[in-house]
């Protein structure tokens, strides 16, 4: 797998983003006039364009994974959980952060964020998805806006201080983050415990329910949060920060399996792709990918069991090291036995694109697209294909059609910017900038971008029409974080 997806890529380089500042942002500032107590619950529109400012300030100050197949997986599993929640029509934005932690949050406006700890730290899909559908339940019920009718002043604070805390963790280290977190809970912890306990008991609640509808095991939810209360003992005084949030307690867990016991009784599912993406991520975050080879060598010798998960864990790992030709050997034993599985086709062509075997990886991904059109991770590969064997034009279009479902992935505009400029195509290069700049929270460095391409358009009435109400656009909404 490649460094890329798990780097923010700017410029032309994939590097890590690092966080710039630990002030917190504009909106901890004035807090908005939300008239009288009838009319003090913020607005779902409020909501909305709050919770994609917040996400853009998010992305400006923590890595991220772009990862296509492991953000495919988690979009989907999130997105199966939401058409069996409350939430009349879901439209969630998803980030996946590049932190080994266990976290998950929900903001308002439709915002989740995972890290990609909860993969790692998860036993199985379905205590994914009760983490998954308790932030879901916090969405549905909207509890930011009834925190605001009862408390502007903590609520509001509290989401400024949730941003600042997740910012610290993922990039100054865990424990500074966890440290951050518990003193900005502190504060507001006296005035908001009975609350905030109601909200939690309320989402276990209802996101049990939505578990048992999207066919999972509603006893994963009380599963995973007695497998992290045992955990605290390795933590000390920093437990993970997912409980600073969400305070896991004796009577919450015996609460959490009663009502799970009243619900119709399902086993947890074993998923084959639950387990090659939590080998995925376990690869990349590894610290030492030689010992980790040597591992899952070892494994294969010994083991009859996930023998499949194992010898991906190695296509990965050698892919990691540089050895392709093991890395190609691995993944060819998977895909004899799978070949239509789009992990393992993505995952070889991922591997032939750092071979520079673009050709072979062109007919490979072309054959994936044939039975999974449009599909994500595949569509991601061809173009990366196309642009690395200079078909850029073919490029440029594949990237197209993927944005008119998946706008506000920044990877996208990043390849797109690169395609424009291989094709030597600048004022393909500044639109595209500028909505990657955007994403990333950087809405004055965006609309620079769509000045520098307003000359370039002049002889064309309509794209000048269309980069200028974008740039309205832009500086309209360095305003959604005021309401």
């Amino acid at each position: 797998m490649t460094k890329q997806y798990f780097r923010k890529p700017i410029a032309g380089l994939m590097i890590v983003v690092w966080l710039t500042s630990l002030t917190l942002p504009s909106f901890a500032a004035p807090l908005p006039d939300l008239g009288d107590a009838s009319s003090a619950i913020v607005s779902p529109d409020q909501e909305y364009r709050l919770g994609r400012a917040w996400l853009r300030q998010l992305r400006a100050q923590v890595p991220l994974i772009h990862d296509p197949l492991i953000y495919d997986y988690l979009y989907n599993l999130v997105y199966r959980l939401a058409s069996a929640s409350d939430i009349e029509r879901p439209d969630i934005a998803l980030v996946v952060i590049n932190n080994a932690a266990i976290n998950a949050f929900a903001v308002p406006g439709g915002v989740m964020g995972l890290n990609g700890g909860l993969l790692l730290n998860a036993r199985t899909e379905d205590e994914v998805g009760g983490v998954i559908a308790h932030e879901l339940a916090h969405l549905s019920q909207r509890h930011f806006a009834r925190g605001v009718e009862r408390s502007q002043q903590n609520s509001w604070a509290g989401l400024a201080a949730l941003l600042a805390s997740i910012a610290i963790a993922a990039t100054a280290g865990g424990e500074a983050g966890m440290a951050a977190l518990a003193t900005t809970q502190a504060a507001s912890i006296d005035a908001q415990l009975r609350f905030s306990r109601a909200n939690e008991q309320e989402a276990d609640r209802i996101g049990m329910q939505t578990l048992v509808r999207a066919d999972m095991n509603p006893a994963a939810m009380a599963d995973f949060f007695e497998a992290l209360q045992r955990s605290m003992r390795y933590y000390g005084d920093l437990p993970p920060e997912f409980l600073l949030t969400h305070p896991v307690t004796e009577s919450r867990i015996t609460d959490a399996r009663a009502r799970a016991a009243q619900l119709p009784a399902k086993p947890s599912s074993d998923s084959l792709e639950f387990h090659l993406m939590k080998m995925r991520v376990e690869v990349e975050f590894t610290r030492d990918a030689s010992a980790k080879i040597s591992d899952l060598e070892n494994q294969k010798q010994e083991s009859t069991s996930f023998l499949e998960v194992t010898e991906y864990g190695l296509s990965c790992a050698y892919l990691k090291t540089n050895q392709l030709d093991k890395a190609l050997q691995s993944i060819d034993r998977l895909l004899s036995r799978r070949p239509t599985r789009i992990t393992y086709i993505a995952s070889k062509a991922e591997i032939l694109n750092k071979a520079g075997q673009y050709d072979t990886a062109l007919r490979l991904l072309e054959k994936g697209l044939d039975f999974s059109p449009g599909n994500y991770p595949l569509s991601v590969l061809y173009a990366d294909a196309l642009t690395l064997d200079n078909q850029t034009d073919k490029a440029i279009t594949v990237l197209r059609e993927q944005l008119t479902q998946w706008e506000a992935q920044p990877l996208l505009w990043f390849m797109l910017a690169e395609a424009h400029g291989k094709a030597g195509n600048r004022l393909g290069v500044y639109q595209s900038k500028a909505e990657y700049f955007y994403l990333y929270g950087q809405t004055t460095k965006a609309i620079e971008q769509l000045q520098y391409a307003l000359p370039l358009a002049r002889d064309d009435f309509h794209v000048t029409a269309r980069i200028s109400d974008r740039i309205a656009e832009m500086q309209h909404s360095m305003r959604d974080l005021e309401i």
